[in-house]
């Protein structure tokens, strides 16, 4: 579990795929990602079970620390104990109610903090479709640094999407963070347990 000022990121549970099937399920919340339809609660239970079985893969549940309600949700996979790297590959605010407020820059940040210092990763992977400007000033915001576009790797239905790929590696995130630590002291997310 990582606790910053207002969130606390972890393990997802069997509990949280309501909520997560609800999110899923709506078209603002899914816009940007690549899946070939809405999830529903069938569809989340299979794949949270496939992800209980393999190491490579976890799901994250964000929630707020004062009430300890589910927000949003994170995404991993290829987690790569010999290349020492991981892709982060989705993550959310579910409710409109508690976008615009930092939670996912302070969610990705907790997940950086998390991989590299606990998890002992050197580098991490996230990808976003080319028009999605949201995320793009999000992970520009964070230290992200673009590697190039990945021609058709995203699919929506029938259509394939390129999408913009970047990485950022621990040495970057430790000079990203003192940077921050400059300018938002309160903002730079602590490890609190030795798991997620």
């Amino acid at each position: 579990m990582v606790e910053t000022e207002h969130l606390i990121v972890r393990n997802a549970s069997f509990a949280d795929l309501d909520t997560f099937a609800e999110w899923e399920s709506r078209d603002d919340v899914i816009e940007h990602f690549c899946l070939d339809r809405k999830r529903n609660l069938d569809t989340l239970t299979d794949d949270f079970h496939d992800v209980t079985h393999d190491d490579s893969r976890k799901w994250l549940t964000i929630m707020l620390k004062n009430s300890r309600k589910p927000i949003g949700r994170v995404g991993i996979n290829n987690i790569d104990p010999i290349n020492n790297s991981m892709n982060l590959k989705i993550i959310y605010i579910g409710d409109a109610e508690n976008r615009g407020k930092g939670y996912g820059s302070e969610s990705i940040r907790a997940v950086l903090e998390y991989s590299f210092f606990e998890m002992d990763l050197h580098r991490v992977v996230i990808d976003h479709f080319l028009d999605d400007v949201v995320s793009e000033h999000l992970y520009d915001s964070i230290g992200f640094r673009k590697e190039g576009v990945m021609k058709s790797a995203g699919r929506k239905g029938d259509e394939y999407f390129d999408l913009q790929m970047r990485a950022i590696t621990k040495e970057e995130w430790e000079e990203q963070k003192e940077i921050l630590k400059n300018s938002e002291p309160e903002k730079v997310p602590q490890v609190i347990a030795d798991y997620l």
